[in-house]
């Protein structure tokens, strides 16, 4: 019987995948908007090569699995030596095998070579995960990101030359009120730079456990509304162009659910949206209890 160490996470795109925890956590474990992985509950490791090929043989013998995500925070930070062996034995034990995808970190993609990427992608890594969070240099230094934009840039080029495709993440409200504007417009200008072939945008949901949850008590941080961060999802939007994308804003934590091709979707979404900034209708987006928020009195 596998055992996973909990919390366990992956993106809801992944329900169908065998998830195969070959990481315990978050290398990183700085982000102060995350309550997902924290060090003092859940210190980050590597499980041993012998305990990853068991849970491998475990789950071949009684599923006929064909779509891989390795967990958990961002596995690619595995060395490139164990993270081939554990894709050739997956491809070794699991002949139907069409995908592998997993998270990632910029410092993980950076710290390969573009040659390494490339091998990992005929292995079968079709995708990986990153969370940009914010274009804004100065959020992204004070929710400890470990990345900034250049290094953003340079790592998203890097995916492309291997071959591997990109699913950005970006937060709605993370600049909080005093910077929401620049963080939009900053972040829409990282997504044209970059040029995901997917993109998903959630809104910020502060949560005990998390540093940010502490700063938002303390009156530190300051929520954006419901309104301001759909300005926001406008901006980021308004300065996007993606080659050949799309672009998702259809998660729980969002007010007012998207989804779009880009670039021939772009204007009708952008419509759709003011047309919810002009009426101020509350009726046509998410209540509160949707998001799990927690609510400011």
């Amino acid at each position: 019987m596998i055992e996973y160490s909990m919390p366990l996470f992956r993106p809801p795109s992944e329900a169908k995948s065998f998830i195969l925890q070959a990481t315990i956590g978050c290398s990183h474990n700085e982000c102060t908007y995350c309550a997902m992985y924290r060090k003092e509950t859940q210190k980050f490791r590597i499980r041993p090569m012998d305990e990853i090929k068991a849970i491998i043989d475990e789950a071949s013998e009684t599923d006929d699995f064909n779509r891989v995500f390795i967990a958990d925070g961002n596995a690619l930070v595995i060395p490139q030596k164990r993270l081939v062996e554990i894709m050739e034995y997956l491809n070794n034990k699991c002949t139907c095998l069409e995908r592998i995808n997993m998270y990632a970190n910029i410092g993980d993609i950076l710290r390969k070579r573009v040659d390494d990427l490339k091998v990992l992608r005929q292995l079968g890594l079709q995708m990986v995960y990153i969370g940009f969070e914010s274009g804004d240099e100065i959020v992204l230094e004070r929710i400890k990101k470990g990345a900034n934009y250049e290094q953003t840039v340079r790592a998203c080029k890097m995916l492309k030359e291997a071959g591997i495709k990109n699913s950005a993440m970006v937060l709605l409200g993370v600049g909080g009120v005093d910077r929401s504007f620049e963080h939009a417009y900053a972040t829409g200008k990282l997504l044209t730079d970059t040029d995901p072939e997917y993109v998903g945008a959630l809104s910020l949901q502060i949560r005990p456990g998390a540093p940010i949850y502490q700063e938002w008590i303390e009156g530190k941080f300051q929520l954006p509304d419901k309104f301001q961060m759909i300005k926001e999802l406008e901006i980021i939007i308004e300065n996007t162009n993606l080659t050949d994308g799309y672009f998702f804003a259809n998660h729980v934590s969002n007010y007012l659910p998207i989804k779009a091709k880009f670039p021939e979707d772009k204007e009708m979404v952008l419509e759709e949206i003011r047309k919810v900034l002009r009426n101020r209708d509350e009726s046509v987006l998410r209540p509160d209890y949707y998001r799990d928020v927690i609510n400011q009195y």
